[in-house]
């Protein structure tokens, strides 16, 4: 004998059930809106102009580097205290600045190296200045063989006599010379004295030998090299 069916219980009903009852049907649409977005809440950001002192920074920087400099440095730190930017006059205006100094400095530093050197061959030129005199009293004495040195036949006396000139007259010029060129005069003239100092005591002349070693003498002297530099046409 079957058994009789029983009623089906009635389940309980969830919180997900009562959501789904709370929502509203809605059918999917099948037309598409364009998106539009609107941006008319945002604020308007204001466009970064440069200011005076920004543009007086980049003026200096061109004609006058090193205050240009400082000039945009103040300018770039005020804007960007009040705007929390800088423009772009106020960076070239620094990139400018920046390296005209840097071509000012370089260009100071050579001007000075080459003031120096002129202001220091002033100072050797008026030095040598009283032996180029005195060297211009006897006009072509440096183009004489050893400078001048008495090679004519004649009798003792008149020889030594010349040859103590020819002494005298370069010890003058060794005191006359400079530093530059007091080695040389005074080769001369302390060799030529030598030389005079042996003739008095022998009473004899060896013109040729006499001749060859004032020769070695005046060549080392290095005269018409510091003439040609240091002096005028005439004292050569």
């Amino acid at each position: 004998m079957a058994e009789p069916e029983t009623a089906a219980q009635p389940r309980e009903r969830s919180e997900f059930d009562l959501l789904l009852e709370r929502a509203p049907l809605t059918r999917a649409s099948t037309d598409t809106a364009p998106l539009v977005l609107d941006f008319s809440d945002r604020a308007v950001r204001p466009r970064r102009r440069a200011t005076a002192i920004e543009w007086i920074g980049l003026l200096l920087a061109v004609v006058a580097p090193p205050l240009g400099l400082i000039v945009t440095i103040v300018a770039r730190a005020l804007v960007y205290r009040r705007h929390g930017w800088t423009t772009a006059v106020a960076r070239a205006a620094t990139v400018v600045s920046i390296v005209l100094t840097v071509l000012l400095a370089a260009g100071t530093a050579v001007y000075a190296v080459v003031s120096e050197n002129a202001a220091a061959d002033a100072r050797v030129v008026a030095a040598a200045q009283p032996l180029c005199d005195g060297l211009a009293e006897t006009p072509g004495v440096l183009d004489r063989e050893a400078y001048g040195w008495p090679t004519e036949i004649a009798p003792i006396a008149d020889t030594l006599a010349a040859m103590k000139l020819y002494q005298e007259r370069w010890q003058q010029l060794a005191d006359l010379a400079p530093a530059s060129a007091k080695a040389g005069t005074t080769a001369i003239a302390d060799q030529s004295a030598i030389l005079v100092t042996g003739v008095e005591a022998s009473q004899a002349i060896d013109r040729s030998r006499n001749l060859a070693t004032m020769k070695a003498v005046t060549d080392v002297s290095g005269l018409p090299q510091y003439v040609a530099t240091y002096c005028t046409p005439a004292a050569s």
